[in-house]
């Protein structure tokens, strides 16, 4: 049984992409790889690809933090965190996860889906 076949067909379910950050080999991030790291999520907020990000209290499956993206699919996603700095540096490598939003408050989901 997949996740999408436990929802009911009238609430509408988005795919959306869980980007979990795991750290390689304990490695320290140099200053400048995280202000691009930053700099590149602000270009992402900027395009309406990235909707939130942060890390964790514990880690996750070895990951430190994660962001979650909006595309149309998950090679789309992968392709976005692959140009992550923390991921070109070595320090990070992504696991990218499906994750369908449903639709409890479709507009929070998606504006489209609002109207």
């Amino acid at each position: 049984m997949t996740s999408a076949s436990i929802e009911p067909a009238d609430i509408p379910a988005v795919p959306y992409f869980l980007v979990l950050l795991v750290p390689q080999d304990d490695r320290a991030v140099e200053p400048a790889v995280f202000t691009d790291h930053v700099a590149f999520i602000e270009h992402m907020a900027s395009e309406g690809i990235v909707l939130l990000g942060g890390g964790f209290e514990t880690p996750i499956e070895g990951a430190s933090a994660a962001y979650l993206l909006h595309t149309a699919s998950k090679a789309e996603a992968e392709a976005w965190a692959a140009r992550d700095p923390l991921m070109t540096s070595g320090a990070y490598r992504p696991k990218v996860i499906a994750w369908h939003l449903v639709g409890i408050a479709p507009g929070a989901i998606d504006p489209a889906l609002a109207t």
